[in-house]
């Protein structure tokens, strides 16, 4: 079978060089951009804690920063959107490159897939505390205590929504320096760093209830791969 964008080696297909360039060029972007969004969340927390926002926010705390929601929902829609770009395109390289997938690559997917759709999770818990429905906290409750107990749940459910990128992006890792590797889809500069940025989770798993620092390391991980995608396209 033969499409305008493959040609038959008469053993696994191979994309045109113009196809392969912008599917470089696709992927690069999608990691790039991950990491630069992701960038925006460091930023947006030192902004809130210099304005005296309290780490255990009461209702009152929470109206009075209402843009928090709107910029938090962009955030991390742009870090979903951008990671499930740079997953699909990758993908797409790959199968040119090795052909048909075996169960554990398609693993592999459905985990990068996960780390996507987990980010676009995130933003959901994030803005549903600035809707109608969460605004009807105060008429439950006055009770300060109370409401940042309640508050608390939508902040355990993000921090769930990030544990589950790590745990599917640690799977699509996997895949990067296992079959993309081989298949010469990751280069070795490249998989050596996405070797690397697996240790993360490991040392996360090793201390429960400390911060989800981890999360870093796949950000990183899409940063230097898109910078090495973007460079590919280019040659």
């Amino acid at each position: 079978m033969t499409t305008p964008d493959l040609h038959d080696t008469g053993t696994t297909p191979t994309l045109a060089p113009d196809m392969e360039r912008r599917l470089l060029r696709t992927a690069g972007f999608g990691g790039v951009g991950a990491a630069l969004a992701w960038m925006g969340q460091p930023v947006l927390v030192t902004l809130t804690a210099a304005s005296g926002a309290p780490d255990s926010p009461a209702w009152a705390d929470i109206e009075a920063s209402r843009w928090t929601g709107v910029i938090e929902v962009v955030i991390f829609t742009a870090i979903g959107i951008s990671t499930l770009v740079f997953v699909l395109a990758t993908w797409q390289l790959l199968r040119a490159r090795a052909g048909a997938a075996s169960v554990a690559q398609q693993v592999g997917l459905v985990g990068g897939v996960v780390s996507g759709v987990a980010w676009l999770v995130v933003a959901s818990e994030s803005f549903r505390l600035y809707t109608s429905i969460g605004a009807g906290l105060p008429d439950l409750t006055d009770d300060p205590e109370l409401q940042r107990l309640a508050l608390e749940g939508t902040f355990l459910d993000i921090t769930g929504g990030i544990v589950l990128f790590a745990v599917g992006f640690t799977l699509w890792t996997v895949l990067l320096v296992t079959t993309a590797r081989r298949a010469g889809v990751v280069g070795r500069p490249s998989a050596v760093v996405a070797g690397l940025s697996l240790l993360a989770p490991v040392a996360g798993l090793a201390q429960p209830f400390s911060s989800p620092w981890w999360a870093v390391s796949s950000m990183l991980c899409l940063l230097v791969l898109g910078c090495a995608f973007l460079v590919r396209s280019r040659r």
